[in-house]
């Protein structure tokens, strides 16, 4: 029996705009009276891919408690307001959110249909060079086939083929990802110690074990295309030098059919409207509940300990699953003996510590209509050889870095995505910028507390939010002057709201030494440890749709049951009616 094919479903959205309903869901905080008797599992962490290990298990009847240790839920898909304006920390754009697909398939089954997305522009992502002769890039479906840029690179026509000759290989291989974290893992093991994988797998194999950057000089000489081609690396975090393809060739896809889309009402509407049905199962969603250890007896996880007040509490269930990442959750988390001896210390060597990131959130004075805010976002480049740039960028001293211009920023207008935002903000606009960032330039405060790290950081981090915002009017110089507030966030604001250990935002770094195969099937929902479990973009891979697939992989290994199969069932029966 497919327990999804029962999913609640509303004929039509409505997004609770009582602040007091909203507070009382995404800030529910903490307290030993609300922690339901008899749970099935605790999930730790409530970023995408807890909530959605927890859904579906409550969809499949399980009782599941959600811990969150910051002050409100959704992991980097929460919002917070400052002085009059929301913001969103990780949630820009989603792809391929289109009626019928798989993508919202799974998150209407999570949150019962009520979760409304809304097209971006068709050209929703555009890279710009900061220099004269800027060029503008296009993504849509004409991208598939490469004519749009085709048109403006005809002497390269074979390279441009090429590339997404290789885009179509990794839409497979994505598939074959899930399916070898699916898989049991005596299995797989069997197989590889066979070296099947070298017959069978040589496709996979390729767009696993070659960069971007390798790649894209085998076929063309041209600076400028390979940048267009590769300019989204930013989304995951790692250069062409460094990145797969397959990393690559899943982000492409995933917004290859339809493009980009934005929750409605804002990102925190995602997390708001996936928590009813894991409390129907008799679960909870909790905020302010940090964990800091989880209990072991007889070597079996069976609960974990929660720092609240002046006092600790333990809460026992079966199943503890972790979304704290896998640098929290095995260094932190678990007691160092039992980690060495399930081989988590020695899988953590095989991983590289990602970059930070650094955040500018600006609060605008108008409507997106006075400041023409388009509903798309922008790739802004100093030169196009971005990674050589950043190479240096990222060696120089803090003070040289911050007045220095950045390589590569990300620019967004949130506030222009959402069509609600006029009636929650009215004559105000939202603009998002993200770039890289060095965690070493910040780390002599890394011990203080959030705001209490004094004049010094505060100015060096002004510092650098100035050099981003003078980058920022100078592709956009309608925005002199509309500024109301402006603030920033470096790697120990990552640190400090989303738990991130080195101030990254992606996890465990997406580079080659990740999707080598044994880290791929290593890495997985299950461990040794008996009824210990974790999920998330560290099982997967980084974004909203890549930690829902982790937590995918996670639930069907604590329910015993291919969920894939479930689901899959569930889009055919989606598009039966579509068509109907």
């Amino acid at each position: 029996k497919n327990p999804f094919l029962e999913e609640r479903t509303c004929s039509s959205y409505s997004m609770v705009t009582d602040k007091q309903e909203r507070k009382k869901v995404l800030k529910k905080a903490f307290k030993k009276e609300l922690i339901p008797s008899n749970l099935d599992a605790i999930v730790i962490g409530s970023g995408m891919g807890g909530l959605t290990c927890a859904g579906l298990m409550a969809r499949s009847g399980k009782k599941v408690l959600v811990l969150e240790s910051h002050d409100r839920i959704g992991g980097c898909t929460h919002t917070y307001k400052s002085k009059g304006c929301e913001f969103d920390i990780g949630i820009h754009y989603i792809g391929n959110m289109e009626e019928g697909s798989m993508n919202k398939s799974i998150v209407d089954l999570l949150t019962d249909g009520r979760l409304k997305w809304v097209p971006l522009d068709d050209q929703f992502d555009t890279v710009v060079f900061d220099e004269p002769g800027k060029i503008l890039i296009v993504i849509n479906d004409k991208l598939l086939s490469g004519l749009f840029i085709i048109e403006q690179f005809i002497y390269d026509e074979r390279a441009i083929k090429e590339f997404y000759k290789a885009m179509r290989i990794c839409k497979n291989a994505a598939t074959l990802l899930i399916v070898l974290k699916l898989l049991p893992k005596p299995l797989i093991d069997w197989f590889v110690k066979l070296n099947l994988h070298k017959v069978f797998l040589k496709k996979f194999n390729y767009v696993t074990g070659t960069t971007l950057k390798s790649f894209l000089d085998k076929w063309t000489e041209n600076k400028e295309l390979k940048t267009i081609l590769s300019y989204c690396f930013g989304d995951y975090g790692v250069p062409p030098g460094d990145a797969p393809i397959l990393m690559h060739g899943m982000l492409m896809n995933h917004f290859s059919r339809s493009g980009g889309f934005y929750p409605y009402g804002g990102a925190s509407e995602i997390a708001f409207q996936m928590v009813p049905g894991i409390v129907r199962a008799g679960g909870d969603v909790l905020a302010r509940a940090h964990v800091n250890k989880i209990l072991f007896e007889d070597n079996r996880a069976c609960g974990v300990q929660v720092s609240h007040l002046d006092s600790e509490v333990e809460i026992r269930a079966p199943i503890i699953i972790s979304d704290a990442g896998i640098y929290n959750t095995y260094k932190s988390l678990i007691p160092r003996e039992i980690a060495s001896k399930a081989g988590m210390l020695d899988q953590l060597k095989r991983f590289t510590k990602d970059v930070g990131c650094l955040q500018v959130m600006v609060c605008l004075d108008g409507t997106k209509e006075d400041l023409n805010l388009p509903a798309k976002n922008y790739w802004i480049f100093a030169s196009k050889d971005p990674e050589k740039d950043m190479k240096e960028y990222m060696s120089l001293s803090r003070e040289c870095a911050a007045n220095t211009t950045f390589p590569l920023i990300f620019v967004s207008f949130p506030s222009a995505k959402d069509p609600s935002w006029n009636d929650r903000y009215p004559n105000k606009s939202s603009c998002v910028v993200v770039t890289f960032s060095n965690l070493d330039w910040f780390s002599e405060w890394q011990e203080d507390g959030v705001k209490k790290r004094g004049k010094v950081y505060n100015d060096l981090k002004m510092t650098f939010v100035n050099q981003i915002w003078k980058q920022v009017t100078h592709s956009f110089p309608r925005l002199e002057g509309k500024v109301l507030n402006i603030e920033g966030g470096t790697p120990l604001s990552h640190q400090h709201y989303i738990n991130s250990m080195h101030g990254e935002i992606y996890g465990a770094r997406h580079d080659l030494t990740r999707f080598d195969l044994r880290n791929i099937i290593e890495m997985r929902g299950e461990t040794p440890i008996p009824g210990f479990y974790m999920t998330g973009q560290d099982v997967m891979t980084c974004g909203l749709i890549g930690s829902a697939w982790g937590g995918v992989v996670t639930a069907s290994k604590v329910l015993d049951r291919y969920l894939i199969i479930d689901l899959i069932n569930n889009v055919k029966e989606k598009r039966k009616k579509l068509k109907a």
